[in-house]
């Protein structure tokens, strides 16, 4: 059974609330700096075994994992189901069909 669920980018860009998810980029360090959901923390995906004590302030909270086009947020999202997340959701279809905010701070 998945541990995440998807989210269509398109639908949730037309109405994002940054105050819903804490947003967590797993893409290169390139990708993001190309632009990003607003607010959104980076931590690439296959850094995410390492790293996920860097969101333990959100593990009862919804996290929305996002990569270019949904494959490697799925991978993140595994990882941290299995450290004891249980809020997760994947923004299928990711940045290349996000129509919402980006930023590049």
């Amino acid at each position: 059974m998945r541990k995440y669920q998807d989210i269509e980018a398109k639908e949730l860009s037309k109405a994002f609330d940054p105050e819903q998810y804490v947003v967590v980029d797993v893409r290169t360090d390139e990708e993001y700096q190309e632009g990003h959901i607003p607010g959104a923390a980076h931590i690439p995906y296959d850094e995410m075994e390492n790293r996920f004590h860097e969101l333990e302030h959100a593990k009862d909270k919804p996290v929305l994992l996002v990569c270019r086009s949904g494959r490697r947020s799925v991978i993140a999202a595994e990882v941290l189901a299995q450290k004891g997340f249980e809020q997760l959701f994947n923004l299928k279809g990711g940045m290349l069909e996000w129509n919402g905010p980006v930023s590049k701070e």
